[in-house]
């Protein structure tokens, strides 16, 4: 699907694993970076019972992670009770609140023009 910056995005189900993962979310991401860092910290938070249930990944449905593979960062769900609809539906929003959020939030103004190809003039 196209989504966020014109960029496509794949997800990518695999169900004997029950994992969902959108693969090369974030391009450009030095996996000891203090931006990798931040973001998997956002992850975590996502997680948590401060937020508001509409709004949290519930631990004992589901968990979500970043991983790094060549400065390349995928978003994997791992699907704890076979309810792939809950699943989905989480990843996609906390992928949403990834570029809503975490990177408008940020200091990562330069990261979204140079990697992204933001226009600075629609900003």
């Amino acid at each position: 699907m196209v989504w966020h910056h014109d960029r496509p995005f794949e997800l990518t189900l695999d169900v004997p694993k029950k994992t969902l993962r959108f693969s090369n979310v974030l391009p450009g991401v030095t996996a000891g970076s203090q931006m990798y860092r931040e973001l998997k910290a956002f992850l975590k938070a996502r997680q948590s019972p401060a937020l508001p249930e509409h709004r949290r990944v519930n631990p004992s449905k589901a968990t979500i992670r970043a991983s790094n593979r060549s400065g390349s960062v995928s978003v994997t769900m791992t699907v704890n009770k076979r309810d792939f609809e809950y699943a989905t539906r989480k990843l996609v929003q906390v992928v949403h609140e990834i570029f809503l959020i975490f990177l408008v939030d940020g200091p990562y103004y330069d990261y979204l023009v140079e990697q992204l190809g933001f226009d600075p003039d629609r900003f």
